[in-house]
């Protein structure tokens, strides 16, 4: 392995590893209390051309800096608003998977008993069968709301 190669190789991985979804930021960047604040912030800096006194300019780029402060501040909490969702919809995705694996275990289970004289056992799985519908239909419910 030549050291070019290595380069390469080490640029691609970090260029993976912290690969950037543009669309999620341009979604996170075009809510109205991100834009609005940091537009507001860029529009103020602007004021400072007008001016000749620098003291009156570092206050105008002061209160730009804590409106452009303010959008960021937003944009931040909006696209962490985001990534907990995501987060939040792949666990639920999990555990329906989950939940629907157990249930068909539990099936299986229960056909295998009904051969056999097990009727405390099997009323036990059934019950656990209910349970896990319920569970199903619980988190069907939560995941068509969002």
């Amino acid at each position: 392995m030549h050291v070019g190669e290595f380069t390469r190789i080490t640029i691609l991985q970090l260029t993976m590893k912290y690969k950037v979804n543009y669309h999620l930021v341009w979604e996170a960047f075009r809510h109205p209390r991100v834009f609005m604040f940091i537009l507001a912030g860029a529009l103020i800096i602007f004021l400072t051309f007008l001016t000749q006194n620098n003291a009156l300019e570092i206050a105008i780029s002061g209160i730009a800096s804590v409106f452009i402060g303010i959008g960021v501040n937003n944009y931040t909490s909006h696209e962490t608003h985001l990534l907990d969702e995501r987060k939040l919809k792949s666990k639920t995705d999990e555990l329906l998977r989950v939940m629907e694996i157990t249930k068909s275990k539990i099936g299986r289970l229960t056909n295998e008993l009904e051969e056999e004289n097990h009727s405390k056992i099997r009323q036990e799985v059934e019950e656990l069968d209910l349970l896990i519908n319920h569970g199903i239909q619980l988190i069907n419910e939560g995941s068509s709301l969002h």
